[in-house]
């Protein structure tokens, strides 16, 4: 056997050990699993001055005054983060005389972080450049609402 064809022979197969590292290495990093999302648990969430009624298509939230919906599923990413839109409506404190305009509902932005049964949430209201605050909720909890009035 000829150096030449002994080397060619090394050659090949040291490209196809190369070959099969470098396919290997792409498969094994773009096999990562997608990021699944998980919905946040439908009942009631109950927390100081605020109730949030999670359904399988959204949620309402009602401060006892004041109240807000989240459109669509209310869902975590792996990590237990979430981020949802809907509205926040501000109370105004009595009963309306007919004729007066409905209160009008704000563009809101819930975020926040679930951990089993408690969830923290934040509301935001990017057009007023508003935070409302930072609740705790724990499922299964009712909490004692003030009404405006």
């Amino acid at each position: 056997m000829s150096l030449t064809s002994e080397n060619n022979r090394e050659h090949q197969t040291v490209m196809k050990f190369a070959t099969i590292l470098l396919l290997s290495f792409f498969f094994v990093c773009n096999s990562e699993a997608p990021s699944a999302q998980e919905p946040v648990t439908p009942g009631v969430w109950g927390g100081k001055g605020i109730q949030l009624t999670v359904t399988a298509n959204g949620a309402s939230i009602d401060y006892g005054c004041d109240s807000g919906t989240i459109q669509g599923k209310l869902e975590t990413d792996p990590r237990g983060k979430f981020l949802a839109r809907g509205t926040h409506v501000f109370g105004n404190g009595g009963p309306r005389s007919p004729g007066d305009p409905a209160p009008k509902p704000r563009e809101a932005r819930y975020q926040g972080f679930r951990n089993g049964d408690k969830l923290e949430l934040t509301v935001l209201l990017p057009e007023l450049d508003r935070n409302l605050g930072k609740f705790t909720l724990q499922l299964g909890q009712r909490p004692a609402l003030e009404r405006c009035g």
